[in-house]
């Protein structure tokens, strides 16, 4: 989905700007690094998620423990995480580019490669 699209569709799902970021693909789309991303991946800390889950039907993700989905595009990280890690882009909160760069070279993972070149090369690294 492409830049409108995601904005649409995190919208949609009236979420507190202040208790969410958003984290991997959807990341490089909101800086303009990337034109479309896959899906919509945001990252909850635990006491949200139980005020979330009376709203929405989560499941549960075979990918990761922590992980689970609000539909086939929307993957949620529910895991505690740093404030000061925070961005406000285009007014939405939104994972260090930092710490996604980090965790894509921990990951080191395939499909990854090619976002790793680019915020290395984003952040001159």
């Amino acid at each position: 989905m492409n830049k409108v699209d995601f904005v649409k569709k995190l919208d949609s799902l009236g979420l507190d700007k202040k208790r969410y970021r958003i984290i991997a693909g959807g990341s490089l789309l909101l800086y303009g690094l990337k034109e479309e991303t896959e899906d919509i991946d945001i990252k909850i800390r635990p006491d949200y998620f139980d005020e979330l889950n009376g709203r929405f039907n989560f499941r549960k993700s075979p990918k990761e423990e922590y992980l689970y989905e609000i539909s086939d595009d929307v993957e949620v990280a529910v895991l505690d995480y740093d404030d000061k890690d925070t961005v406000i882009v285009d007014g939405y909160p939104i994972e260090s580019l930092e710490l996604l760069l980090d965790w894509m070279i921990d990951r080191n993972r395939p499909k990854d490669q090619e976002k790793i070149k680019i915020l290395k090369a984003y952040l001159g690294k």
